[in-house]
């Protein structure tokens, strides 16, 4: 066989178009702002792509799919047999720096198909056609997912009668009918308010994304989401195979998860999680073996809020981040979450998979976070857990029953218990709780250290296996010897500034943590002064 000679290999990478080393530039452009558009076109900027189901068959890895401005209405569920692409570079999903593109399942239902339908409690109920053949998995009023009426069988979406519907702000669906009733937030018609989503694809299920595996078993592809809004009926971005790296998108308006991932799989950065009715970000333990893994999983720089309850009681619930079944190696840094109401957690390292197993969560770090007027069971969750990090946080506002819950991933099996938990350095101030600041379970830990916290709330700061304990009192059970109740004196509280003033108690008073927490909030390299601080942020002194 021969050869070709270096020289000239390099000569033809160099003579090589631009466009053929860094991989191709596509648009998609049905409001044809570059030029009329058309699936026959070559996918240019002045000749785009009219759908961009045709560029996700069409682009190839190490590509970029330019969306422009609009909003991008899905018939049915995106899979990985809709992309082209498997595997090698990311192929890059975008809009251009001063456009917003939305890409969306959810569909308005005109104000002219809703009729008035009799409720036997002379509830104002209204029904619109649903004729696309799957149930229905969202309702959405005004922007906002509202609440799906109790039907009496937990997983039972499609065949509701519509008196289930028992007050303002609740939909069923009923896929015999063919309809969707709703019942608005005010009683009044729905006209224009409404979006629903009733699509099919991967379970029928209404997901914007389901990357699963491939049938002759190949590898998904690598995609990277940029700048684009993602909404959806059920779950928003689903990852079973190849990669997802999501960087300044905004996630909303689903029914389940919004983005909902095995381990390892994933990336997010500077992005906004809102309205959700499972998690914001729910990831499950890994589907390869350790020896695969692709290293850490970070999620950085993101803020998540409001998550209105949207299932019945016995149902799911609504968590923040939750990080369970084996998950591995995530780190959860510089996110604020804020004016949630949780059924779990803000925040869950370990869970209850399966009903709980041993190691639900394996070296999960939560660092220099902010957690702001959380409502509902706990802010954080420890259940299962191995190695696990609570450092440098910011909890205030919170009225949960406690901020810290320590349990058991499964109450009657004693391994399922968390081994070296670590919550330290963090800031607790001007939070109520009817419980406990910090609860531990019966078995629930074994080597644990709470320690370096500064502890600015009144009642029960500690339930340890059922009494009740104080700061004076965790030298003596081995838990920690450095916490102190102090007020923490940040800047401007009232205004979302919690960086320590010049007197603020948290100064100094850490446990350094090296490379475990090597910057603060902003970035900031730790540490400033002669010793850590407390909290998510380091004392920086004025000029």
């Amino acid at each position: 066989m021969r050869h070709v000679p270096q020289a000239l290999a390099l000569w033809m990478l160099a003579t090589l178009p631009s466009a053929a080393l860094a991989g191709q530039t596509h648009y998609v452009d049905p409001s044809g702002l570059g030029g009329e558009a058309s699936d026959e076109n070559p996918g240019t900027r002045g000749r785009p792509w009219l759908t961009s189901i045709h560029a996700f068959g069409v682009a190839q890895p190490g590509d970029t799919i330019i969306f422009r401005a609009g909003v991008y209405r899905l018939p049915r569920t995106v899979h990985t047999s809709d992309f082209a692409a498997s595997g090698g570079e990311p192929l890059t999903l975008t809009t251009l720096p001063d456009e917003s593109a939305t890409v969306t399942n959810l569909r308005p239902i005109p104000a002219e198909t809703w009729k008035p339908v009799a409720h036997p409690a002379g509830l104002p109920l209204f029904a619109a056609p649903a004729s696309r053949g799957f149930r229905v998995t969202n309702v959405v009023e005004d922007g906002v997912p509202i609440r799906r009426a109790p039907s009496g069988a937990p997983n039972d979406l499609e065949d509701t009668p519509p008196e289930a519907v028992d007050g303002p702000g609740q939909w069923c669906s009923n896929i015999r009918q063919g309809l969707v009733y709703v019942s608005t937030t005010d009683g009044e018609p729905p006209g224009d308010r409404i979006e629903i989503c009733d699509v099919g694809g991967f379970g029928a299920s209404g997901n914007l994304f389901a990357l699963t595996a491939r049938e002759d078993g190949s590898e998904g592809p690598n995609l990277v989401f940029e700048r684009l809004t993602l909404e959806t009926g059920f779950h928003g971005v689903l990852v079973r195979t190849g990669s997802v790296a999501l960087r300044d998108c905004v996630l909303r308006k689903s029914y389940g998860d919004l983005l909902n991932s095995t381990c390892d799989r994933v990336q997010v950065e500077n992005c906004e999680f809102h309205h959700f009715g499972e998690s914001a970000i729910d990831i499950t333990g890994p589907n390869r073996p350790a020896s695969q893994a692709r290293g850490t999983t970070f999620i950085r720089g993101c803020s998540f809020h409001d998550s209105p309850r949207l299932r019945s009681p016995g149902q799911k619930g609504r968590n923040g981040v939750m990080l369970k079944g084996g998950a591995r190696d995530v780190i959860v840094e510089r996110c604020v979450f804020r004016d949630m109401a949780t059924e779990y957690g803000a925040l869950t390292l370990g869970g209850a998979t399966s009903g709980g197993q041993e190691a639900e969560g394996i070296r999960l770090i939560a660092r220099n976070n902010i957690f702001a007027r959380i409502a509902g069971a706990w802010v954080v969750l420890f259940a299962g857990s191995q190695d696990c990090w609570f450092a440098n946080n910011l909890v205030t506002g919170a009225q949960v029953r406690e901020i810290v819950h320590i349990a058991r991933a499964r109450g009657d099996r004693p391994e399922t218990l968390n081994l070296r938990l670590r919550v330290v350095n963090n800031v607790l101030a001007d939070n109520t709780v009817e419980s406990a600041i910090v609860f531990i379970g019966p078995g629930a830990a074994s080597d644990a250290q709470i320690d370096y916290n500064l502890i600015a709330d009144s009642g029960t700061q500690f339930l340890i296996e059922g009494e009740p304990v104080t700061l004076h009192d965790l030298p003596a059970l081995g838990l920690g010897a450095h916490g102190v109740r102090l007020p923490p004196r940040f800047i401007n509280p009232e205004d979302g500034n919690y960086r320590p003033a010049a007197d603020s108690p948290v100064i100094d008073a850490g446990l350094a943590l090296g490379g475990l927490v090597p910057d603060d909030f902003d970035g900031v390299r730790r540490a400033q002064g002669d010793g850590w601080e407390t909290g998510p942020f380091e004392f920086v002194p004025g000029p």
